[in-house]
């Protein structure tokens, strides 16, 4: 402190103090600015929604040899073809979730996911899971590409060709959700 009072006395006949102020005060501002900006900037960038290419450990196009490899063999099949796996909880036995995955062409068609009880075990697809209400949905993805309603009106189910990602709704909130390959097409209810 003393060295600057020294330095104001030596030379405020030559130097433009006050400019001098300003440029010492405003510089480092701006520059924390900046970088402030470029930080907020790289963390939105990151943040921002990507396309689902896996869930439940399976690969979006995977083959059923290959999902068989890494999920083992299904706790049973459906009469349509498509694997149905029982997640239980390891202290009561009960069936906490089910993962469903379907197969076109011998390749994974979707992933979809049905909660029955407390998992912790479960996967947020960007973030969701059940019970979470439509409007935080449609305020991160936006409006979905494809849309399919319950013959009686009580469900939706929204799909994200962009992210690879469908959500089934009821009562305004999250019930299923999953992954799905977009070049099959979106899903849809079935008219029974």
């Amino acid at each position: 402190m003393l060295s600057l009072v020294i330095l104001y006395s030596v030379t405020r006949d030559r130097w433009n103090w006050r400019r001098v102020a300003l440029w010492g005060t405003l510089g480092p501002l701006a520059v924390l600015i900046v970088l402030a900006a470029a930080a907020y900037l790289v963390c939105r960038w990151e943040d921002r929604p990507k396309p689902l290419n896996s869930f439940f450990g399976v690969a979006l196009r995977a083959s059923e040899q290959d999902v068989r490899f890494m999920k083992g063999e299904p706790t049973s099949r459906e009469p349509d073809g498509t694997w149905v796996y029982d997640i239980k909880d390891s202290s009561s036995g009960q069936i906490v979730a089910t993962y469903r995955v379907r197969f076109r062409d011998g390749n994974v068609r979707y992933v979809f996911y049905a909660p029955g009880g407390y998992d912790p075990n479960k996967e947020y697809a960007f973030g969701f899971s059940d019970g979470t209400r439509l409007s935080q949905v449609s305020g991160k993805l936006g409006d979905p590409s494809d849309t399919s309603e319950k013959p009686d009106g009580s469900a939706r189910l929204y799909s994200y060709r962009d992210y690879s990602a469908f959500f089934g709704f009821s009562k305004g909130v999250v019930e299923v959700y999953g992954m799905y390959d977009p070049a099959t097409g979106p899903l849809k209810f079935t008219a029974d």
